[in-house]
């Protein structure tokens, strides 16, 4: 049987950047999932909702907000996806997964935020899991660090100037 040592020294900042940046990868995926849902429901509902004697679905508005999204969708999972690959071959920065986590939340709310416009009203009601998910994509945009956080540790890899600390 092996022995197993227990570290007793206290872990590095690197340590930790790893662990974030391992993180991030998940909490990237995250909205990517939540937004095809959401994505999903838009079409659905666009095509069985009427007005004006016609499916929503069927006014230009309604089509262009969906190529929108699609678009949107589409890019968060490639953009995931590469990351990915990149941690699995051992080739991933951590500022590219601060980079990636910040843009992908950041574009998740705003498919949200226009699929619970495309609704209506019933965009606020729990009916239809877009006011859910909007819910959802708040805490996934801040946590392992807001926006600002990750853009900003970003920032500090294509500047190479930290604005984390005061000259």
């Amino acid at each position: 049987m092996q022995s197993f040592r227990v570290s007793t020294s206290a872990p590095t900042p690197q340590d930790t950047n790893k662990v974030l940046a391992i993180s991030r990868i998940m909490v990237a995926w995250q909205p990517v999932g939540i937004c095809m849902g959401v994505y999903d429901m838009c079409v659905r509902y666009t095509q069985e909702r009427q007005q004006f004697g016609r499916p929503l679905a069927a006014f230009q508005l309604t089509q262009e907000r969906l190529a929108r999204m699609g678009a949107s969708v589409q890019a968060m999972f490639l953009l995931a996806l590469r990351l990915s690959q990149l941690s699995e071959k051992g080739m991933m920065s951590h500022s590219q997964a601060s980079l990636v986590k910040a843009w992908i939340t950041a574009q998740a709310r705003q498919v949200c935020a226009t699929g619970r416009e495309m609704l209506g009203g019933n965009g606020v009601v729990s009916d239809y899991l877009v006011a859910k998910a909007f819910c959802d994509l708040e805490a996934i945009h801040t946590y392992e660090g807001t926006y600002d956080v990750n853009a900003l540790v970003a920032g500090r890899d294509i500047t190479g100037i930290s604005a984390f600390r005061a000259r």
